[in-house]
């Protein structure tokens, strides 16, 4: 493609549009736009890279996705333009132009240039805290082969400060020193093992490392979060497949001046605690506290033969690796709803679904009896859809507790013998589940 695409351009135009005093008439009220002189000068720059034999290279992951991007790279209060461009057939085909506003018109300042076959990703951060930003550029090597190139531009001279293969990476401060840092993961599937690199940058331009290793036998990133332990420390939580559909996760902090994997066993060499094997449950923060939590699973006695149902245990950690409880939750993944179960009912209780008339879906809670089996119902939660789910949520002794567009969630309490239950305890603990905390493998 020789000439830019208009839609590529729509964010930048925005930019450079002149402002002035709106005339009055029929015909300028339906007039379009006009482009600035500096948006036509900046095209005209564009234009004469890819009239050289260029094409767009945009990244394809992250959350700089555009082959044009404008950022503030030397802090300065103005934003620098980047071009993102392949040259094919040349030995450093894949080349990031940055343009600068000079003049009235624009002007190539720098130019990063690497080997691969595309763009993976590029981050702007700043390393050292000195208001210039480094740019992180995530090069595609080949089927499944990523490097990571770190590139200093003070003075719009690019000197590269960082090299390496990685699997994903993420921007970061966990060591609470002034910039940003970099941790690189990798894995290696043949060999189930995988670490952690921790880079950063001092103030004289030192590039320092750290590592810690990842849980043995993980197969596959599955997510990388940024969050934060108890007592507000900066972590990156990684999560990973593991036994083909199970998940295993790592939590990774700074810890007596170094990176650690404060989950990890050592002896073992897993994040033992952390696994899900029987349920393919991603980590969120169950209590809007600012911190991801890791859930445990626990099989309840089956009330339904052949039948195994789970409340799922939210816990917290440390710094040092120890963890909190934050609650426990019956989760109902099939309609989309959640229970924080009281205190008062955890290891006394068990759960069986049950179908009633059409577009109506019912979990009844049982308390245990002596023998440990199902005994007193003594709650039903409903999930009600269809053009008579309101009139069916108002049924005898039945109360509504959320609604969507499409579905109602009501609750009715069938006793309070056997177990202590109340509408402000159902309404204070019922919550909606997202499609994002489950895999999708189970």
């Amino acid at each position: 493609m020789k000439k830019p695409a208009v839609a590529i351009f729509i964010a930048l135009a925005l930019g450079f549009i002149l402002s002035g005093c709106m005339r009055t008439s029929a015909d300028d009220l339906y007039a379009l736009p006009q482009l600035s002189e500096g948006y036509l000068k900046l095209q005209s720059a564009i234009d004469s890279v890819l009239s050289s034999g260029a094409e767009y290279a945009a990244p394809s992951s992250g959350s700089n996705r555009q082959p044009i991007q404008r950022e503030d790279l030397d802090g300065d209060g103005v934003r620098e333009v980047m071009a993102f461009f392949n040259f094919a057939g040349t030995d450093r085909p894949l080349k990031i132009v940055i343009f600068q506003a000079v003049g009235g018109g624009y002007t190539e300042i720098a130019r990063i240039e690497g080997e691969g076959s595309g763009i993976d990703s590029v981050s702007y951060i700043d390393m050292d805290g000195d208001g210039t930003r480094e740019v992180a550029v995530g090069w595609q090597m080949g089927a499944g082969i990523n490097m990571l190139s770190v590139y200093s531009i003070k003075g719009w001279e690019v000197n590269r400060l960082i090299n390496t293969n990685y699997s994903e990476f993420t921007a970061c401060n966990l060591n609470r020193e002034a910039g940003t840092d970099i941790l690189v993961l990798r894995l290696t599937p043949s060999e189930l093992t995988g670490e952690a690199e921790h880079y950063a940058l001092t103030s004289d331009g030192e590039v320092v490392t750290g590592t810690a290793r990842l849980s043995t036998g993980s197969e596959a990133l599955l997510r990388v979060r940024n969050t934060s332990v108890i007592g507000g420390a900066e972590a990156v939580l990684v999560e990973s497949t593991i036994n083909g559909t199970g998940i295993v996760t790592d939590i990774l902090t700074w810890w007596q001046g170094k990176l650690a994997n404060i989950t990890l066993d050592e002896s073992v060499g897993l994040s033992e605690g952390t696994e899900r094997l029987s349920y393919a449950l991603y980590c969120r923060d169950i209590n809007s506290d600012g911190i991801i939590d890791v859930p445990q699973p626990t099989a309840l006695p089956s009330s339904v033969e052949g039948t195994t149902y789970y409340t799922i245990d939210w816990f917290s950690y440390y710094s040092t690796g120890a963890r909190r409880l934050v609650c426990t939750t019956y989760s109902n993944f099939t309609d989309s709803w959640y229970l924080v179960l009281p205190d008062e009912w955890k290891g006394k209780m068990t759960v069986s679904r049950e179908e009633g008339a059409s577009g109506e879906r019912m979990v009844i809670f049982s308390a245990l009896d002596a023998q440990g089996g199902r005994g007193t119902d003594f709650l039903a939660v409903y999930t009600l859809t269809g053009d008579h789910r309101a009139e069916r949520a108002a049924a005898a002794g039945r109360f509504k507790l959320m609604e969507t567009e499409e579905t109602i969630y009501a609750a009715k309490i069938l006793s309070t013998d056997a177990l202590p239950v109340t509408r402000e305890i159902l309404r204070e603990n019922f919550g909606f589940i997202y499609s994002e905390w489950i895999t999708g493998e189970t």
